[in-house]
């Protein structure tokens, strides 16, 4: 009887060894778990791509938030603004063409250093493209699209809440049917600068 006691009350005491054992190594574990972290930005960007042979510089706005330091999820515009690309569609008027965009953005973003961060995003963007008659500054022609953007860039943290953001991408269009131009016309490279204020670490 004694024995069985014996065995009893030192199963008892290796329970309860084990089970302090097991909370401890929570603790640690919890300890060591990073929690989870939400930071982001919005920022102003100038675009220069290619539209047939000549290039057109855009402005706009992009934000996004930032999880758990890597995912990021926003949305951007922007507004073709420069005044240089005309055709002639119809003789004699000279048409210039305008075309504006706006979506949402997925991306990856990580941390090199202190300084760096490396970004890959991709972006689906809806807009119109439109000739406009010089001498009145009326719309003649107009149609909606569809953009796709894949690009990475680089930031470079000026201060802790400022970064100089440089990208590079490619872009596709989809859905245009307009005099004079196709989704052919505005495939290609796309590359620019963002300024973002926001949080980053």
């Amino acid at each position: 009887m004694k024995v069985y006691s014996l065995i009893l009350l030192l199963a008892i005491i290796f329970g309860l060894m084990f089970q302090s054992m097991a909370q401890v190594d929570s603790l640690k574990i919890e300890k060591v778990k990073k929690p989870f972290k939400i930071m982001g930005y919005g920022a102003v960007v100038y675009e220069r791509a290619l539209v047939s042979s000549q290039h057109t510089n855009s402005f706009g706005i992009q934000t996004a938030v930032i999880l758990n330091e890597h995912l990021q999820l926003g949305f951007y515009g922007l507004n073709q603004s420069n005044t240089q690309y005309r055709r002639q569609l119809i003789f004699p008027n000279t048409f210039q063409m305008n075309y504006k965009h706006a979506g949402m953005l997925i991306g990856y973003r990580t941390n090199f250093g202190k300084i760096f961060g490396f970004n890959i995003e991709s972006k689906l963007g809806f807009g119109e493209a439109k000739w406009d008659q010089v001498e009145t500054g009326r719309p003649f022609l107009a149609d909606k699209f569809r953009m796709f953007h894949l690009q990475v860039s680089i930031d470079y943290l000026l201060t802790r809440f400022i970064a100089l953001n440089a990208f590079f991408g490619y872009r596709w269009m989809d859905d245009l049917d307009i005099t004079g131009l196709t989704n052919e016309d505005f495939k290609g490279v796309n590359y620019g600068l963002m300024i973002k204020m926001g949080v980053f670490k």
